[in-house]
């Protein structure tokens, strides 16, 4: 438990200033003997936490835009709550392996967002953006609700693509989205009995600190460091997941 809630704390951080926390955190669950689904519902549970944290630092800069949240986080709250209604019914071998490989897939996503530029906040043809949004938010809810891992950075790279938000901007928007995602995925889980509260509770009040944290870090400095760092060690843990 102590190794749980010092790798949720430094999650968090990452998390918040990367999005990438469910990379790292069910995954740990997984090698310590936590069953599969148990490990993506608790940890979707005790990140709820970080974002708190988040929303209440960025609040009170003023950060969060909320037009460019509300179509993506609605549209995913609807993909998110269809998707985490069926997520026992995916083998649970055939969903560590996709956790997996998909962790992998984000991981190079992550590497090139330093390639891909925005071209500054676009202000035509809002309403095909909206609709992109919605699009977008579906798909994305759909997966946060059965895996999770990495699909704020995914939120990240298409707020940059649709509306054409710096990284920075578009990370701490992507909070504002991913809440509600979480809060309904949550309601989910806990209905369907899958979240150990033992480990979620403890695990839930260190991320609101590590996302408070994460926030006032990313609000100050450059992420560059950490993704050189944290995107080698996700890869091992992907290998592992896949492969044995």
């Amino acid at each position: 438990m102590i190794l749980l809630m010092a790798v949720s704390f430094i999650s968090a951080i990452i998390g918040t200033m990367i999005g990438s926390a469910m990379l790292i955190l069910p995954p740990t669950m997984i090698f310590l003997g936590v069953p599969v689904y148990t490990a993506i519902a608790t940890a979707r549970f005790s990140m709820l936490g970080i974002a708190v944290g988040n929303l209440t630092k960025f609040s009170t800069k003023e950060k969060v835009e909320f037009r460019y949240v509300w179509p993506f986080a609605i549209a995913g709250v609807v993909g998110s709550f269809a998707s985490a209604s069926f997520m026992t019914q995916v083998d649970e071998g055939l969903l560590k392996t996709i956790v997996g490989i998909l962790m992998i897939a984000i991981s190079l996503l992550i590497l090139a967002e330093d390639y891909v530029k925005p071209k500054g906040k676009k202000k035509k043809g809002a309403v095909v953006r909206h609709v992109l949004s919605v699009i977008a938010g579906l798909f994305i809810g759909a997966y946060i609700g059965l895996i999770g891992g990495g699909g704020a950075t995914l939120i990240i790279f298409l707020l940059v693509l649709i509306y054409g938000l710096s990284f920075k901007e578009a990370l701490v928007n992507q909070k504002a989205v991913t809440l509600p995602i979480s809060i309904v995925t949550t309601i989910v889980f806990v209905y369907r009995g899958l979240i150990d509260y033992k480990i979620g509770a403890p695990l839930l009040l260190i991320n609101v600190a590590g996302g408070w944290v994460g926030a006032a870090m990313i609000l100050k400095f450059r992420n560059t460091w950490l993704k050189r760092i944290l995107v080698p060690v996700i890869i091992l843990m992907a290998v592992r997941l896949i492969f044995f």
